[in-house]
């Protein structure tokens, strides 16, 4: 016993102190780039916002994060040691204003002189390839495996409704909402679309298709319709992909990396660009970048153990906004969201420290793939807000309510129940019991409150009157294009775009060094072991419920995953 423990506690040693190597390294500079240098970047699932927690010596994918890859593309514009970037499509899990944001950046890159070029293993395998070959359009020559396929399909829309289901299970949805495009409870309330579902959804895949057709054709040298002609007579093998102009060239890998070094003029050095980090320019003032990501809840953050789902909690998030609003060093804070909403307490708990750190140094907003519902209300009072064209936004609404199991529990599960109360209302929240007419038009009379706080906070902060609020809210989303030309959004970007603008906004001369700092510092190892995570799916369902809550089906679905309507209030 006494040696288990000992090498326990040696495993337990080298871990940590490879943890504080690591973290030192990282201050200190890390790996910079030397002689003739080509990133490698591996696009195989998801890019996350801020890097993930692993356990030490894990294996397998790590995802890389925007949090890594920005400091990385600003700084390899400038390091002569950077000869390009050499990009292996496999998978890209993440949304189409993310994918928005990882193709300015390599664009930048080749604007300063830097050669950007792509592989694809294949652009979709059984599957839609659409943004994978959109990512890949950044990059000045696109190679294609000899094998793969490029399936340019455009995008599809499915969803699955559940109340027949629940009709089977004895299950009754009860839910309230306030807004008429408020549509994510329609999933489990009804069997198909509303007419207002079906006219703010075509309008973001309308949105969406315009966008990846302008960027594909300016890309490829090709007109719009051109494209839209391409996609229809998608599936394409590799050799009707090269005879299309759709790609370059056909190549293997072997084949690939020569050309890279034929470009380099002799065998180069290749790094993964998570692994190149330059460290931080000498400099007196700083832009923080405060990470706001997940769904919100009051109280503590975290993320679920067995849905990986990120929560926002309203405590932390308060606690650090105090922090950037005293730290004499940060000039302007950026604030980065990706969020699809949550609790309308903890989004106003928030946006209240938003607006006191507003008082005292300019604060932007980022928006990554969603800021809707919550993720937008916490954005509403800021100095500006910047969006991808991709992003979905708004959704100015709320809902609310329950599902009542009594009759599944009883007459399926075979439970028994006995209830007592004190109090007419005791019971309004109860899974056993359904709501009186009383208790469903006080719910409602709740939920307007919130809707009328949450429409007077985005009309003060975007300087719109009350009215023009009211005609773009009802809870519909919008892709931040729409968003930008209804004055919920001031400019179309990434986060380059916001740094300048903090950096205006603090006036910052254009001439001086700044440094770019990431907050709240990524998760640890240790955190995964031993962070305290409590529940958040409602127990009263059991398990199926439970289930369908953590992976509700998508009123938006573009495989893989463009973009995912927010999930809000």
């Amino acid at each position: 016993m006494r040696k288990l423990l000992l090498i326990f506690g040696l495993l337990m040693a080298t871990a940590i102190l490879a943890t504080v190597a690591g973290v030192l390294l990282g201050r200190k500079g890390g790996i910079r780039a030397g002689g003739a240098t080509v990133l490698v970047w591996r696009v195989a699932g998801p890019v996350l916002e801020q890097e993930a927690p692993r356990l030490p010596f894990a294996e397998g994918f790590k995802p890389g994060s925007i949090a890594e890859l920005y400091p990385a593309f600003r700084a390899a514009r400038l390091d002569p040691g950077i000869r390009g970037l050499a990009v292996y499509v496999q998978n890209a899990d993440f949304g189409l204003g993310k994918a928005q944001e990882l193709r300015r950046q390599m664009l930048a890159l080749r604007r300063a002189g830097k050669f950007v070029e792509c592989f694809l293993e294949t652009a979709g395998e059984g599957a839609n390839g659409t943004l994978e070959y959109y990512l890949a359009t950044a990059c000045e020559r696109i190679h294609l495996a000899p094998a793969g396929d490029l399936n340019l399909l455009g995008l599809y829309l499915e969803n699955r409704f559940l109340r027949g289901t629940f009709d089977k299970l004895k299950i009754e949805p009860e839910f309230n909402q306030v807004g008429r495009y408020k549509s994510a409870v329609e999933t489990y309330t009804r069997s198909q679309y509303t007419a207002e579902s079906r006219e703010a959804i075509a309008a973001v895949l309308d949105g969406y298709f315009s966008q990846i057709v302008s960027a594909i054709a300016e890309a490829r040298g090709k007109s719009p319709y051109e494209v839209q002609w391409l996609i229809d007579g998608a599936p394409f093998s590799a050799e009707e992909a090269v005879t299309r102009g759709l790609v370059d060239q056909l190549s293997y890998p072997d084949q690939f990396r020569a050309h890279l070094k034929k470009r380099v003029g002799r065998e180069p050095a290749y790094l993964a660009i998570e692994d190149y980090h330059p460290g931080q320019p000498l400099a007196g003032k700083h832009i923080a970048v405060v990470f706001a990501l997940g769904t919100i809840v009051r109280g503590s953050g975290g993320s679920a153990p067995l849905t990986e789902e990120v929560f926002l909690g309203s405590d932390e998030m308060a606690s650090l906004l105090r922090n950037m609003a005293e730290d004499e060093s940060v000039s302007a804070v950026v604030l980065r969201i990706d969020s699809p909403g949550g609790s309308a307490l903890a989004s106003d708990l928030i946006l209240r420290e938003v607006e006191k750190l507003q008082q005292k140094k300019p604060v932007v907003v980022s928006m990554s793939d969603t800021a809707a519902s919550g993720g937008y209300y916490i954005a509403a009072k800021a100095s500006k807000i910047v969006a991808e064209p991709a992003t979905l936004t708004g959704s100015i609404g709320v809902y609310g309510g329950k599902f009542v199991t009594r009759r599944f529990e009883e007459e399926i599960l075979g439970f028994g129940h006995d209830a007592q109360k004190r109090g007419a209302n005791a019971d309004i929240y109860s899974s056993l019991q359904s709501a009186s007419p009383q208790q469903v038009s006080r719910l409602q009379q709740l939920m307007e409150r919130t809707y009328s706080t949450f429409i007077t906070h985005v009309a003060a902060g975007r300087r719109l009157n009350r009215r023009a609020v009211e005609g773009v809210a009802g809870g519909r989303v919008w892709t931040g294009a729409a968003a930008k030309k209804i004055g919920l959004v001031d400019e179309l970007g990434g986060l380059d775009k916001a740094v300048e603008i903090a950096r205006h906004e603090a006036g910052i001369g254009s001439r001086e060094t700044v440094a770019v700092d990431f907050y709240p510092p990524p998760p640890s190892w240790l955190d995964l072991l031993f962070a305290k995570r409590e529940p958040r799916l409602p127990a009263a369902l059991a398990e199926v419920v439970q289930t369908l809550e953590a992976n509700p089906p998508r009123l938006l679905e573009l495989p893989p995953p463009v973009a995912r309507l927010a999930r809000p209030f």
